[in-house]
């Protein structure tokens, strides 16, 4: 399932989060992407919404893994 996750320090990263290769400490993000700005009034709450897509920016940035003791929260994403 695709997830944006918002992590400490104000970083923005969204992507597919693998079920199995993540563990108690860490998320994995496959085809990552670091959302990098928006202008459409929504925050970035809107980006879970598949016709929102095209009004945010994404850098991508391959397949991550983060340490869930740094994630605030993540939004389950349609796309």
């Amino acid at each position: 399932m695709n997830f944006c996750v918002i992590i400490e320090c104000g970083w923005i990263i969204k992507g597919v989060k693998d079920v199995g290769a993540s563990s108690d400490t860490t998320v994995i993000l496959h085809d990552a992407c670091v959302v990098r700005s928006w202008h459409n009034g929504k925050g970035i709450g809107g980006i879970a919404k598949s016709e929102n897509k095209n009004e945010y920016i994404l850098d991508k940035i391959g397949d991550v893994e983060i340490q869930k003791s740094k994630v605030l929260f993540a939004i389950p994403c349609e796309w």
